[in-house]
């Protein structure tokens, strides 16, 4: 699962928190198919993480 947004910022401090909450995740970039955010997004195989980052705006795609 990736979970893209708009702000490169964002990403990082995703990043940040979904590995304190012990959630295994890395940044790659952004697939094809959703250029229209920044061109790097987190990746995870955990899909429960909103509530870690339901103040963030971003999108979840598979």
């Amino acid at each position: 699962m990736h979970i893209v947004f708009f702000s490169t910022s964002h990403v990082f401090e995703a990043e940040e928190r979904l590995i304190a909450h012990g959630i295994n995740c890395k940044i790659v970039p952004t697939p094809v198919t959703d250029k229209a955010y920044c061109g790097v997004c987190v990746e995870t195989d955990i899909e429960d993480v909103e509530n870690i980052i339901e103040d963030m705006e971003h999108n979840i795609i598979d």
